[in-house]
C-alpha cells in the first residue's frame, strides 16, 4: 500500500501551505518508507524525494523555502519491492521527456512489459510510466487499460502539457474536494485524509446535511480516467481494463489471452484474443491487428 495525493489550482489563489505539508504528513500512513513530490514551474520538472517519511519531509529545508505551485502531486511509499535508497525507486517516478507519475497499487507484468530493456529501478510501477512513454498515435491512457494488469491509482504530469493533471483509477481508490472558494482541487487516496487536514466538517440544518462548508466530494469511478486542465474537466472517460488474471479463452489447445478492445474502424467493442494472427471485429468484420490498435 502507498499513499498519492495533490492538489490542482484553477486561479492565483494557492493552498494553505500548513494544511498541505498536514495532509502530506498524514499520508504516511500508508507508506513510510519514502515520499516525494512532483510539479512543474516555468517549464521545468521538478522532482523532489527521499527515503524518509512525510512528516520529516515537510520539515526540510526544500519544503519550507517551496513556494507551492499550481499542480502538485505528492507520494508516500510502503516498500515492497526495490530498496528505498535506490532513488529510481521512490515516487514520482519520471522520464527525460518529463513525464512524472506517483503510483498506490500492484502491477502484476511489469517483467513483461520490460521484457529484456533496461529499467532505472525495480519497482513494478514503472510499467505504468513506461507505457506512457513509448512513442505511438492514440490515446496513451487506453494504451495503459490494455497493456498493464493489476490495480492502479495513478496521477500524471507532463511538462508538455504543463496546465493538465491526469488522475487514473483501476481498483484502487483516489477521492476528491473541490473548494468553490479557493477554486481548488484536491485529491488523495482518502477522504479522511483530506477532512483532517483541510479541516473540513459537515453543516446541518433541521437534521439535514446541507453541506461542507464549500468544499465537494467526488469519488471517483472504477475504469475511468479524469484530465483536468485550467478550465477544468476536459475529459472523463470510461475505459475497459485488461486483467489476465480472470479473461482466459483457449484457442485450439492453446490458452490465450481476451481482452475487450475498440475497433479502430467501426468502433465498436469487441474481443481481442493476444497472440491470435487473425482477430476480426464482431461488428463489422474488419481484421483487427495490435499495430491498428494503437497506432490508428
Amino acid at each position: 500500500m502507498c499513499g498519492i495525493s495533490g492538489f490542482y489550482c484553477f486561479s492565483e489563489k494557492k493552498p494553505d501551505k500548513e494544511k498541505i505539508s498536514i495532509m502530506f504528513s498524514l499520508l504516511e500512513s500508508r507508506g513510510r518508507d519514502a515520499c516525494g513530490i512532483g510539479f512543474i514551474r516555468e517549464g521545468n520538472l521538478i522532482i523532489n524525494k527521499a527515503p524518509i517519511r512525510s512528516s520529516e519531509f515537510v520539515k526540510s529545508k526544500d519544503w519550507q523555502e517551496l513556494e507551492l505551485p499550481k499542480i502538485m502531486i505528492m507520494h508516500t511509499r510502503m516498500k515492497t519491492q526495490g530498496s528505498e535508497q535506490n532513488s529510481n525507486n521512490n515516487h514520482p517516478l519520471y522520464n527525460k521527456e518529463g513525464i512524472a507519475i506517483v503510483h498506490n497499487g500492484i502491477i502484476h507484468n511489469d517483467h513483461e512489459i520490460f521484457g529484456r530493456n533496461q529499467r532505472d529501478g525495480e519497482v513494478d510501477s514503472e510499467a505504468i510510466l513506461s507505457v506512457l512513454s513509448t512513442k505511438c498515435k492514440g490515446d496513451k491512457i487506453k494504451r495503459v487499460f490494455d497493456k498493464i494488469e493489476g490495480s492502479f491509482a495513478v496521477a500524471i504530469i507532463n511538462k508538455a502539457e504543463p496546465d493538465n493533471l491526469i488522475l487514473i483509477k483501476k481498483d484502487n481508490p483516489i477521492d476528491m474536494y473541490y473548494n468553490t472558494d479557493q477554486d481548488i482541487l484536491y485529491f488523495c487516496s482518502e477522504r479522511e485524509i483530506m477532512q483532517e487536514s483541510l479541516g473540513i466538517t459537515s453543516e446541518s440544518k433541521r437534521g439535514f446535511t446541507i453541506g461542507e462548508k464549500g468544499y465537494h466530494f467526488y469519488e471517483m469511478e472504477n475504469n475511468h480516467a479524469l484530465i483536468i486542465n485550467s478550465q477544468g474537466v476536459d475529459s472523463y472517460k470510461n475505459y475497459l481494463a485488461r486483467d489476465f488474471w480472470n479473461r482466459r479463452n483457449t484457442y485450439r489447445g492453446a490458452s490465450l489471452d481476451t481482452i475487450q478492445v475498440q475497433c479502430p474502424w467501426c468502433l465498436g467493442q469487441t474481443r481481442y484474443i493476444d497472440g491470435l494472427l487473425n482477430n476480426k471485429c464482431e461488428h463489422c468484420g474488419m481484421k483487427i491487428s495490435e499495430e491498428d490498435l494503437y497506432y490508428v
